[in-house]
């Protein structure tokens, strides 16, 4: 029993992602109202749904390994944007999180908007597991830090993430708190 917890809990010697699972962004004055989905696909792979609560046709997903290597952003079709995202697990509740913007001018692929700009941070949960931050530096440039952008998400207990549209919409909507 012991080595079957040891084994789920890393994979090729990789610390679990302790963020799988389902977080609805909180709702404040300042907030978009995030719905993200951190899917465990096996073997260390996980894909995070960014946005999901967007129409499907906005949605953007990121298939990763959490191994400080950068992976593309993609779109709905599955095409790699010119975005890039990395992260680091730095301890059983903080993971290190880095995004970088594709510079070169050979790229024909899809463009996301100018409010994805390069930037590091740190995204950390709370004990229990039921809370995550994140603290994003973006920057331009020349490095110079444009904006410190702060969210916080509460882990979804109702697993509202489904492939069926209609089903994720219904319970999206029938659990989504009011803003504060």
């Amino acid at each position: 029993m012991l080595a079957t917890c040891l084994w789920t809990a890393s994979v090729n010697g990789q610390p679990r992602d302790p963020r799988i699972g389902e977080w609805r962004e909180d709702r404040t004055a300042n907030s978009v109202g995030l719905y993200n989905v951190f899917e465990d696909l096996g073997n260390g792979m996980i894909r995070y749904h960014i946005a999901y609560n967007l129409s499907p046709q906005n949605r953007l997903y990121l298939d990763f390994r959490c191994d400080g290597s950068f992976y593309p952003i993609r779109n709905t079709q599955g095409v790699a944007t010119d975005f890039s995202e990395s992260c680091t697990i730095i301890g059983a509740h903080t993971v290190k999180l880095k995004g970088v913007r594709n510079q070169d001018e050979g790229f024909t692929g899809p463009r996301l908007d100018g409010y994805w700009l390069d930037g590091e941070g740190t995204g950390t949960l709370s004990d229990d597991g039921t809370h995550y931050r994140t603290v994003v530096r973006q920057k331009a440039a020349d490095g110079k830090v444009i904006r410190t952008i702060e969210r916080t998400f509460t882990r979804n207990a109702e697993l509202c993430f489904s492939s069926s549209e209609q089903q994720f919409r219904e319970c999206y909507q029938g659990t989504s708190p009011p803003r504060h």
